[in-house]
């Protein structure tokens, strides 16, 4: 329905319905979460240059916040999303909520979450209880998923609002315990009844969120090369050679990520606890690029310390950090095609080979060669992978196509 005023019953969508794209409206949705990672990803950096690894755990507590709120979101669009009026209404209160929790994130690195993020997920989840409560009204078979999704949904913002008022220090063991009853509770809300979800729509949902994340890399080459280009005395080959690596480098992730097939294999393997594997495992991919993103800005930092500061940025610790990203992306992707797609043969022997380029583009580092040089050397883990993936999915199609 475009432009209709209409308000329609709302029905389970059908999950094998072809050409289910993403709709305008989330991705106008997803535009509050690049402003909303953007803020954790540079939170995260000026904690790097600081050399404050307390910093990356704040960074993916702030990540899990804005992650889990667009989780909500999308699950319950891929199942039963009506494009009428109020749906529509419902997603505008959902887009304040989320710039809400974007505004707190700004804040998070410094002052921790505050009423404001608390508000925002107030804002979202009252909207998306009132679809959900349409769901419990008029969709036959699925009062059960609607009604602990509703019970589920107000019991943990009334557990975050009494969060606001607890003595200091039992905010932060508290934090964990209820970010664990975040994770638990659509688990337990979806283990019956919600299997209305649509592979293709949700493959793309996540695509693009990868897209929004590996957004941040470009972001951090752009920066590179416009310092580079206004502060520093270096030749034009210089800049060229370190910018094309960068770019390189971010282009290969897209390219690993894309070649996987999520659509095909959530279609053929389609299991109840894929909200588990598919949905729980992108939070680490996720996490993983922003943080490489936030590592890309080192480099630059790298090319311009002094080592008499304190907090001298030098070629090896970027070298080192922006590996540390690397090789958690790998790995996390690795074991989230694993996990989801039980016939992926080359998995142990991609990885290794990625962690022993990695390494060795460490070290060259370490040994004084030019960190540009050791991030060249580094793409071949990822491009490396690519050919193993390609080579493994083109064996897991044949298979599925021969099985009955």
């Amino acid at each position: 329905m475009h432009g209709s005023l209409a308000i329609k019953t709302i029905r389970a969508r059908d999950p094998n319905e072809t050409n289910r794209t993403s709709t305008t409206l989330e991705l106008l949705f997803d535009l509050v979460y690049v402003i909303a990672v953007s803020a954790a990803a540079s939170g995260f950096y000026e904690r790097l240059g600081e050399k404050d690894f307390s910093g990356f755990l704040t960074f993916v507590v702030a990540f899990f916040i804005l992650w889990n709120a667009w989780t909500s979101f999308t699950w319950f669009a891929s199942g039963y999303d009506p494009d009428d009026l109020y749906y529509r209404l419902s997603v505008m209160l959902q887009m304040f909520g989320s710039l809400m929790i974007a505004a707190n994130i700004n804040q998070f690195f410094e002052q921790g979450l505050t009423w404001i993020g608390v508000a925002g997920y107030a804002i979202m989840r009252l909207a998306l209880c009132s679809q959900w409560w349409r769901v419990y009204q008029q969709v036959p078979g699925h009062q059960k998923v609607a009604w602990r999704s509703i019970v589920g949904l107000s019991t943990l913002q009334a557990v975050w609002i009494v969060w606001l008022f607890l003595p200091s220090s039992l905010q932060t063991p508290a934090l964990f315990v209820f970010i664990l009853a975040e994770l638990l509770m659509p688990l337990w809300a979806r283990s019956e009844q919600f299997n209305n979800w649509n592979p293709e729509h949700l493959a793309e949902r996540y695509g693009l969120l990868t897209i929004i994340v590996l957004g941040e890399g470009i972001v951090g080459v752009s920066n590179s090369i416009k310092y580079f280009m206004v502060n520093s005395e270096s030749p034009a080959s210089v800049i060229i050679v370190l910018g094309l690596s960068l770019v390189s480098l971010v282009f290969t992730l897209w390219w690993l990520y894309f070649i996987i097939p999520f659509d095909n294999i959530l279609k053929k393997e389609r299991e109840r606890f894929d909200l588990f594997l598919f949905g729980y495992g992108h939070f680490f991919v996720f996490v993983a690029i922003a943080g490489l993103g936030s590592a890309l800005n080192l480099v630059t930092d790298a090319a311009v310390a002094n080592d008499n500061s304190q907090y001298a940025v030098l070629p090896p610790y970027a070298m080192g950090i922006l590996m540390a990203m690397l090789f958690t992306f790998l790995l996390t992707l690795t074991i989230l095609r694993a996990t989801i797609c039980n016939k992926s043969s080359r998995n142990i022997v991609a990885i290794l080979l990625a962690l022993l380029i990695i390494g060795l583009s460490y070290i060259v580092v370490m040994q004084g060669v030019p960190i540009t040089y050791g991030i060249w050397l580094s793409i071949l883990a990822p491009m490396i992978m690519i050919v193993c993936f390609n080579e493994d999915n083109k064996q897991w199609l044949a298979n599925k196509s021969d099985s009955p």
